[in-house]
C-alpha cells in the first residue's frame, strides 16, 4: 500500500477526487438547506447546455436570470427552482451527469428531456418560494 502513496500522480489523482467529492457534497448540503442564490443580469449571447439565448439557467446553487416582467419573471423563476431541488437531490455532480445523459447519450431534444418536462411541469404549480436576491442582497419571497 504504501507503493501506491509513493506515486505522485496517483496521490494528485485521489487528492482531486477527494475535493471534488468534498466540494460536490458541501454544494449539496447547502441547496437541501438554503434557498437559491438569483443573479438578475443580462443573458443576451450566453451558452447554455441547449444552445444560446436563455431566458434563466441554475448552475449549482445560483440561478441566473434575465430581467424581465413580473408574470414572466415567477414562471421562469419556478422553472429554474425546479431545477435547483433537482440538483439538491441528486447533487450538482450526480445532477450534471443525468442531464448530460438525457442530452448527449438518449439524444433528446430540449423539450423532451426529463429534467425540462419536470421543471415545465412545474412552472404551474403555483407554490410560493424563497429565494436570495443577490442584486439586492435579501431573501424574497416569490408567489405567483
Amino acid at each position: 500500500m504504501e507503493e501506491l502513496y509513493r506515486n505522485p500522480l496517483l496521490t494528485i489523482a485521489l487528492s482531486i477526487l477527494a475535493l471534488v467529492m468534498i466540494g460536490n457534497s458541501g454544494l449539496q448540503l447547502y441547496m437541501l438547506n438554503c434557498p437559491p442564490v438569483v443573479i438578475e443580469k443580462e443573458l443576451s449571447g450566453i451558452r447554455t447546455a441547449y444552445g444560446s439565448g436563455a431566458a434563466a439557467f441554475t448552475c449549482g446553487p445560483l440561478i441566473y436570470i434575465d430581467p424581465t416582467d413580473e408574470a414572466t419573471r415567477y414562471r421562469v423563476l419556478r422553472h429554474e427552482y425546479q431545477h435547483y431541488i433537482q440538483n439538491a437531490i441528486l447533487s450538482p455532480l450526480g445532477f450534471a451527469v443525468c442531464y448530460s445523459w438525457e442530452q448527449y447519450i438518449m439524444g433528446k431534444p430540449y423539450h423532451e428531456n426529463w429534467f425540462e418536462l419536470d421543471a415545465a411541469r412545474a412552472e404551474s404549480d403555483r407554490i410560493a418560494f424563497k429565494i436570495f436576491d443577490w442584486n439586492s442582497k435579501k431573501i424574497l419571497e416569490v408567489k405567483p
